[in-house]
């Protein structure tokens, strides 16, 4: 990373610590993301089953996203992201050496906790230890997802070749990860900012219901972050099905093995590289992220759209790895719009608001397009969310409007 001379040498290391852990939080979906729904289809659990497993990681999000976001804010983001972190080992742990549906619903309701306590944490600790707004925040998110990027590259094509052998070696290699990630966690974390962690718990409860309330205050008085949160759910309900059935969908078309899976992945990382890149060279003027995202919103869903009516592998590989390039241009501006709207006292909590609200809408989209999956097709469901899509184009206009 190359030095902002506005930035201190704190605000530095603050940041390189931010791309660190941002790494070894999420290096795990790179092991797993290639083989997830085949290694649940392998003890022969169904489509519809699979994605209520899936689900049980929303429900435990979504139950303690708010809780999570103030004990960061309260009791310090240093002890959040250990928190994190033990939940995230023990949960790939469990996976790992699992076999039947009630350990893989223990292991999917301890993930899910791991990403609420993580879940605007290691944003806001970030962003309120170094003062960055505008197109400089939107650098860092940026960059940091090309630092993932980058990994899960790695990552993706190791965890391809290791389900070849075992299914389960991913998830081993995942539980290695995630304690590295509560190392780095312990000794490198400060709290600077935010919560301190030197309340008794008494004191830390009534901290935590005072932030939800303000938190609360906050969105009903600044009526944009109630549209910013409902642009986020539908992406969410909408993406859903794309991540879910991309790898069975394209493994059925190539009719090739595991290893085929994990050079796609190595794709989809470069083509979210690509995204990134784009969105770096992109002017940055006016009202730049909306004007963004109102583009790339509407090429995604005709790309969707487009993809569920063929057949062909390649054709439909071309058009997913279309869809990811856009993905790199839309995630780090949702982050940085959001980030740049929220107060700093309370951001952790109201980020953790925005992923629960996403999260909800991901459970149901994985219950409903899991029935759909089951009883029409894959494909079905990728056309219904292209569809879906085409309201936050609606909210984008509006948003222009009431932009803070």
């Amino acid at each position: 990373m190359k030095n902002n001379p506005r930035l201190s040498r704190d605000e530095l290391e603050i940041i390189r610590i931010y791309y660190i852990l941002n790494l070894l939080f999420y290096i795990h979906q790179g092991f797993i993301g290639a083989t997830y729904a085949l290694f649940f289809y392998s003890f022969g659990i169904s489509k519809f089953l699979t994605n209520v497993l899936s689900s049980l990681f929303m429900v435990s999000v979504f139950v303690m996203e708010i809780p999570t976001g103030a004990y960061g804010d309260a009791f310090g983001y240093r002890k959040a992201l250990i928190l994190a972190g033990v939940f995230l080992s023990l949960s790939m742990a469990i996976f790992s050496f699992g076999n039947t549906p009630w350990a893989f619903g223990i292991a999917q309701l301890l993930w899910g906790l791991s990403f609420a306590f993580e879940s605007g944490t290691l944003d806001a600790w970030m962003v309120n230890n170094s003062y960055l707004t505008g197109p400089e925040l939107d650098k860092i998110f940026v960059r940091s997802d090309k630092i993932n990027n980058l990994s899960m590259i790695v990552s993706g094509l190791l965890g391809g070749y290791l389900a070849s052998v075992d299914l389960a070696l991913p998830w081993r290699l995942s539980a290695v990860s995630s304690m590295l990630y509560v190392l780095i966690a312990a000794l490198c974390v400060d709290d600077k900012i935010g919560g301190t962690g030197r309340i008794n718990f008494r004191e830390g409860l009534g901290k935590i219901s005072a932030i939800v309330k303000d938190s609360a205050d906050f969105i009903f008085t600044h009526p944009f972050l109630k549209y910013i949160l409902t642009f986020n759910m539908i992406l969410s309900f909408c993406f859903s099905p794309v991540f879910v059935y991309w790898s069975p969908y394209l493994n059925r078309l190539s009719g090739e093995g595991f290893w085929v899976l994990g050079w796609i992945w190595v794709f989809i990382k470069l083509a979210n590289l690509l995204g990134n890149f784009i969105l770096e060279k992109l002017p940055k003027t006016g009202n730049y992220r909306l004007k963004i995202l109102f583009s790339a919103v509407a090429w995604v869903s005709a790309i969707i759209f487009t993809a569920s009516l063929y057949k062909h592998f390649i054709t439909v590989l071309l058009l997913f790895l279309a869809f990811e390039v856009f993905l790199g241009v839309i995630q780090p501006l949702q982050k940085g719009y959001i980030n740049e709207a929220l107060k700093s006292d309370e951001r952790a909590t109201l980020l953790s608001l925005d992923s629960m609200l996403s999260r909800a809408a991901n459970f149901l989209s994985l219950v409903v397009m899991g029935l759909i999956a089951d009883f029409a097709s894959m494909e079905t469901t990728w056309l219904i969310s292209a569809l879906a899509l085409l309201p936050n184009l609606a909210i984008i206009k509006v948003l222009a409007k009431h932009h803070p």
